[in-house]
């Protein structure tokens, strides 16, 4: 790869500043937000309608929809489009779904949409008023748009107002009660003037049933769907009486069972059944797991249950390897970031569905080799980018209502931001990014002491590296303000800023002074005799493979200290062993200090997760345990632990 030299980013930017403003102002979508009821409920589902006519010519029909929460299109009674608007109150965007095939040309065709406004804060969604905004629009035409000509009702099938949390991060839950009514139709009301910006990223495909198999279980029906898969659910069956049917998901079987209340998770919802045939799909909200359990009050006959994958479109690039378990192990990691990949990169697709900084940073990585393309990893950076806080760093989710900041991973965003401009040589990105870089940084520097460390960020701040011992201080999240808290200084923190202001270099071509950190880590927290570097200043003096490798990765030392701590890493006795979401600061260290390091790294790839496809792996795990771990809620598809695409791909000749 060509080398870029620094204060190069800047200097290509300025080039292309005036192109991409111009751009962004032709696709601004304006127009009237219109509603039904009270903007602020909670829970609540509105369907719109009303129809529109196409003309008899070449030129292509596209829907431009943004709104508050998620929306579903039918155009002519079949579904044309379908997204959560994962987007900040004050920037919104709009997507633009080409809708031509469903439309009859000089006829009257019927556009309806049903909006899900959840009005309540998770780690996937802040909460706002509820609004749709919308046009439909041929070429310089438009042949409909939102106002009060547009009918709508509050949809009485699903259960407003029920406000179920799934889980504190994905949020509400949902129940369809196939035998309500439709609601009458009347104007919308009109509620100011909405702005919406391009979301730039295609739109998720709804993909063909998962063969399932059933079997009868105690009192119901469990459901194999064969390996993990993530969508929609889909339901088909008759029953001879109406009838509450509950349908729960898991990604593994607990004494033969699907367990889908976990502390404060509930993996399951409510559909009641009309009598004879019902058919089903839930547009709105994705399950993923292996296992579904369908709890009845009387028999049904079964067509179909279970989900229809929800895949956002990608080329994969085909990699063969000649060894048989790196090639599964390679299959597997690219359908863990496929099952990963919505609106946004999620961390799991079962109990989470949020978009993290180090999580995305590991898949967007091996997306620069899995898949052709990197306008996905664009777009992400930019969402990342509009949840910096005032305090000047980043929300722990994105968008995030519920929040619980990691300074680490503020960090890790400028090294996201470095790695995408290496691989893809678009500086235009900092456009849009490059003002939260900057404040980041910033941020650190006002908080460099005397000696050049920084200390633990106080309430309400999480100061998590990774789900290891001394190292995920999950004892921050239960902090309260006025909490005593004594001063503590972290080595993977202070490491990381290091590193951290080398990509900062390399993006802005300005040098940040960080000798005396260098100097301060190695007084600190170096222990000679075991030729590694303590976790931390407080209690107990615990040593990591994590914190080792991030002084290697920081050049703390001279080479000849950094081999035998890279050796000690290697070997890792009486080192607190690394998780699988970092394992890639591990290798890279190793293969810092010497390159003969690719096999110790190839076979420590073989060794973890070849042990996980013996268990049956089908995705890859969260931890090592996996669902065995945080209480039996560990997830077993997990898109920070699909490194080895990385390491396959530049270890290993094509």
């Amino acid at each position: 790869m060509e080398e870029i030299k620094n204060g190069d980013v800047l200097k290509r930017l300025k080039k292309t500043v005036f192109s991409a403003i111009i751009s962004i102002m032709k696709n601004i979508l304006i127009g009237t937000k219109i509603w039904k009821g009270d903007v602020k409920a909670k829970d609540l589902y509105v369907d719109f309608k009303c129809d529109f006519k196409t003309a008899d010519n070449d030129e292509k029909v596209f829907l431009r929809i943004s709104c508050d929460s998620n929306y579903s299109v039918w155009i002519n009674g079949t579904l044309a489009g379908f997204a959560s608007c994962s987007d900040y109150p004050e920037y919104r965007n709009y997507d633009k779904i080409e809708i031509a095939e469903f439309c009859k040309t000089d006829r009257k065709n019927e556009i309806k949409i049903t909006v899900w406004h959840y009005g309540e804060n998770s780690q996937t969604y802040i909460n706002a008023d509820a609004f749709l905004l919308f046009d439909i629009v041929q070429g310089e035409k438009t042949l409909a748009k939102s106002d009060k000509n547009v009918l709508s009702a509050t949809n009485r099938h699903y259960k407003n107002g029920y406000c179920k949390v799934m889980s504190p991060q994905m949020g509400l839950g949902f129940s369809y009660d196939a035998t309500a009514t439709d609601g009458g139709y009347s104007e919308s009301e009109e509620c100011g003037v909405g702005v919406a910006y391009p979301r730039k990223q295609e739109q998720c495909r709804l993909k063909r049933r998962v063969k399932t198999s059933v079997k009868v279980s105690d009192g119901g029906y469990l459901v194999d769907l064969g390996r993990e898969a993530v969508g929609f659910a889909d339901l088909q069956f008759k029953s001879e009486v109406k009838q509450k049917i509950k349908i729960s998901y898991a990604e593994h079987l607990t004494d033969d069972k699907v367990v889908a209340a976990l502390g404060g998770r509930d993996f399951s919802f409510e559909y009641t059944a009309a009598v004879g045939e019902n058919s089903y799909i839930n547009t709105f909200r994705r399950i993923a797991g292996r296992y579904l359990f369908v709890e009845t009050e009387s028999p049904i006959e079964i067509e179909y249950i279970g989900v229809r994958p929800v895949e956002y479109p990608l080329i994969t690039v085909k990699r063969k390897f000649e060894d048989d378990l790196l090639q599964k192990i390679y299959d597997t990691c690219i359908y863990t970031l496929k099952c990963c990949m919505h609106e946004h990169y999620e961390d799991c697709p079962w109990r989470e569905q949020a978009l993290y900084v180090l999580d995305s940073r590991n898949q967007m990585l091996c997306g620069y080799y899995a898949f052709k393309g990197t306008e996905y990893q664009r777009s992400n950076l930019v969402l990342i980018s509009k949840g910096l806080r005032k305090d000047g760093l980043l929300s722990l989710c994105f968008p995030a209502g519920n929040d619980y900041p990691i300074p680490f991973f503020s960090l890790a965003y400028v090294m996201q931001v470095w790695e995408y401009i290496e691989h893809t040589r678009d500086y235009s990105v900092l456009i849009e990014v490059e003002n939260t870089v900057r404040t980041i940084m910033k941020t650190f520097s006002e908080r460099m002491e005397d000696d050049g460390l920084i200390a633990d960020f106080e309430y309400p701040y999480w100061n998590f590296y990774e789900w290891t011992d001394g190292s995920h201080n999950e004892g921050d999240l239960s902090r309260k303000k006025d909490d005593y808290c004594e001063k503590k200084y972290d080595l993977i923190l202070n490491c990381f800023y290091i590193v951290a202001c080398g990509y900062y270099e390399k993006i802005t071509g300005e040098r940040i002074n960080i000798e005396k950190t260098a100097e301060s880590i190695m007084k600190t927290f170096y222990n000679a005799e075991k030729k590694s570097f303590k976790l931390c200043t407080l209690g107990e003096a615990k040593y990591s493979q994590l914190g080792n490798s991030m002084a290697i990765l920081a050049g703390v030392a001279d080479e000849n200290l950094l081999k035998e701590t890279a050796k000690a890493t290697a070997a890792g006795d009486g080192l607190i062993k690394i998780s699988l979401s970092m394992n890639g600061f591990f290798y890279d260290a190793l293969l810092k200090i010497d390159k003969a390091y690719k096999d110790f790294v190839l076979g420590d790839i073989k060794v973890k997760y070849g042990k996980m496809l013996e268990k049956g792996a089908t995705t890859f795990w969260e931890t090592e345990l996996g669902w065995e771990d945080f209480g039996g809620a560990g997830s077993m598809c997990h898109g920070w632990s699909a490194l080895p695409v990385y390491y396959l791909n530049t270890l290993l000749e094509k």
